[in-house]
Formats: C-alpha cells, structure tokens, sequence
C-alpha cells in the first residue's frame, strides 16, 4: 500500500509542477517495485512534458509487457512513433484510440500532439485538442497545444486566448508566456511581448533559451540596458554558448561600448569560428568608434558572406562598402541579386540596389525603392522616399 501511496504522491507533484520533486516519487517507487504500472507510466508522462521521449520508451515499452493492451500506452509510443518516423499507421491507432467510447482526455492529447509534428494537420489538431479540454476543461497542457494549433491557421488572438489562460492554470509553467510573447511580436506589440518573457523568466530563470529571446527583443527595440542582466546569466548558465558572447556583444554595440562589443565579437570567434554573425558584429565594430578599421571589417564582411552569401545582413554591409567605390559597385549588384532572388522583398537589399541602379536604371531602381519603402526601419524608408523623389 505504501508504494501505491507514493507513485499517487508522484502524480499529485507532477500536476503541481513539481517535475524533479515527481521524479523522485516515481524512482523510488521503482527502485522497490520495478513493476509498479503507477510508477512507470508517471515517470514516463513526467519525461514526454519535458520533450525526453528516448527515456519515456523504453519506461512505455516495460509497461506493455506488463500489461499489453495498457491503452495509455499503447497510446503514448503510437504518439512517439508518428512524432519520430511520421508513420501513418502509427497515426490511425491514434485515430482509432479517440473514437473508442470510452476515449478520454490521455487519447485525445495524445492524437492532437501528434498530428502538431505533421504538415497540414492543424485544424484536426484543434479538434483533438478541444475534446480533450472537454474531458479535462482545466488541463494547461492541452490549452497551450490547442493555441499552438490555432496559431499555426494564422487565428492570432485565439491562440493568445489560450497561450494566457494556460499561463494561469499552470503558474510554474513557463512555455504559455514564452508562446505569447512570439504571438504578441507578430501583432506588433513589443513592449508585452517583453514583459511576457520577463514573467516566463521569472518562472524558470535557469531557461538559457529564454534569455537568449529576451536579449534579442530588446536589442530590436533598442533596450540594451534591459538585455545586461539577461546577457550576463546566459554566460553563467553556458559558458561555452558563443551565443553567450555574442548576445552580450551586440548588447554592447546596441550601448556604444564599441570596445566591449569588440571584445565579446573575438570571443565568439574564438568558441565558434565559422561564425557569419559575429564576423558581421566585429565588422560593424570596427567601423565605429575613434580607431576605425575599415579594412578589417571589409574582410571580415566578405568572409561572413562567403559562409552566408543570401542572408541579407552581412550583403547589405559589404554591398555599402563596394558602393562607395566604382571599381567595386558591380560586385555589389551581384551580391544584392542573389539575396534578392532568395528574399525579394527584403527592405535593406532592396534598398541598396536601387542606388546600385540609379545611374543606370531609373525603373529598376525605382521598383527596388518601393519595395524598400515598406520597411519597417524609418531611415530605410526615408531613403527610400528620397531616391524616388530623385529617379520621379
């Protein structure tokens, strides 16, 4: 009885989201009773919400032979085989589990989950996922997944709905606010797209990806001094991440501590040398400051593009330069084209290839100009405005 007791004690640690604490419950278990099906399946639940499906198999796997017609697990490796393999038959047990009468909210979940991890599958996803909020209507879980389906058919606001309610139901949960902060980003409000990552970070402070989101918004809305804290416990967290460096780089260079952002650029050279961004970063710190070094960041520029030759940042600075010398303009009207025929809308490119062309090709240029008109960036679009005026 007591070994019953405590695999239940699991579960109830587990709802509360107290996974380590859960974990502990479960291992003790086992360590008494390996055949305890409370425990197994717990441990085994415990391990697919933290996304560790190669530990919670073979937990699934001992369960069957235990009990071989066990339909949460028959239902969880049916899931983990779709997930893994895309198998379609894997998918109908799935289906076929759901339509059975006695189908709960494990079934359900279960379906919905899977059918997230293939193309096309959304709207049945929605589905699923709604059945198994009418069994269980308070399951976090559940709530967030059905934002994400709904999310993925464009329906913003009813995936924001969800992502902020399943943020209430799970008050330790961090992956609801760390949702809606990329909802609230595409809607264009940043300021609580940044307060819903400070929540989420307050909730699991240990979360190095969360950090890395955090730094990036506010280096986007141009909040270094906001980004530090978050930049500096990245490092601590993964010493080895270039991305570590790197962030708090750009941090550095976003507050004009062009020495400091330097610095940290080599750094991430150093952890990770095949880098376009930072060679990109310590090229643009290099051209600031008093001890511009123009040259260098010209051939840091070009080694960034020769390891990314169509994405736009690393092109667009090395196509200024070329531009401003005439020897060197048709090199940067071959470098724009190929980031255009991969990105033709992007702004920046555009841009620049409508001076590229302004002497040449008034039309083109002013095509290019309009498509750099829709920028977000209000100098991008100011030069755009006053090229067309120009080629008018």
């Amino acid at each position: 009885m007591a070994t019953a007791r405590s695999a239940k004690e699991g579960l109830k640690l587990m709802t509360m989201g107290l996974l380590k604490e859960a974990a502990r419950e479960f291992e003790a278990v086992l360590a008494k009773n390996p055949q305890d099906a409370t425990a197994l399946l717990g441990l085994a639940r415990l391990h697919l919400a933290q996304h560790h499906p190669d530990e919670a198999r073979p937990l699934l796997e001992q369960l069957l032979v235990l009990h071989p017609h066990h339909p949460e697990a028959l239902g969880f490796l049916a899931r983990l085989k779709v997930e893994k393999d895309k198998d379609e038959g894997a998918l109908n047990e799935l289906r076929a589990l759901a339509k059975n009468p006695k189908a709960g909210f494990t079934e359900f979940y279960n379906l919905g989950y899977a059918l997230l991890s293939l193309p096309g599958k959304e709207e049945e996803a929605s589905q699923a996922f709604v059945q198994a909020l009418k069994a269980e209507p308070k399951n976090p879980h559940a709530t967030t997944y059905l934002g994400v389906s709904v999310w993925r058919q464009g329906q913003l606001e009813q995936a924001l709905k969800c992502f902020k309610y399943a943020a209430t139901l799970a008050p330790r949960e961090s992956l609801p606010l760390s949702l809606a902060a990329k909802v609230l980003v595409q809607q264009g409000q940043i300021g609580k797209a940044q307060q819903a990552l400070k929540k989420a970070i307050q909730r699991a402070p240990r979360n190095a990806e969360l950090h890395e989101e955090f730094i990036k918004l506010c280096i986007f809305t141009n909040s270094p001094k906001a980004a530090l804290p978050s930049a500096l416990e990245l490092r601590q967290l993964q010493p080895k991440n270039p991305n570590g460096p790197y962030l708090q780089g750009l941090v550095m260079l976003t507050s004009g501590k062009v020495e400091d952002a330097r610095r940290l650029f080599r750094e991430t050279l150093g952890l990770a040398p095949d880098s376009w961004e930072a060679r990109l970063g310590l090229a643009r710190a290099l051209q600031l400051g008093a001890d511009k070094d123009v040259a260098q960041a010209r051939t840091l520029l070009e080694e960034a593009v020769a390891r990314a030759p169509t994405e736009p940042g690393p092109v667009n600075e090395l196509a200024v330069l070329y531009l401003e010398k005439p020897e060197t303009a048709a090199k940067a009207k071959e470098l724009l084209a190929k980031v255009l025929t991969v990105h033709p809308d992007e702004p920046g490119a555009n841009l620049n290839m409508a001076l590229a062309l302004v002497k040449t090709d008034k039309a083109a240029a002013a095509q290019h100009a309009r498509k750099a008109q829709k920028s977000t960036d209000p100098s991008v679009r100011e030069q755009a405005e006053r090229l067309l005026k120009q080629v008018a």
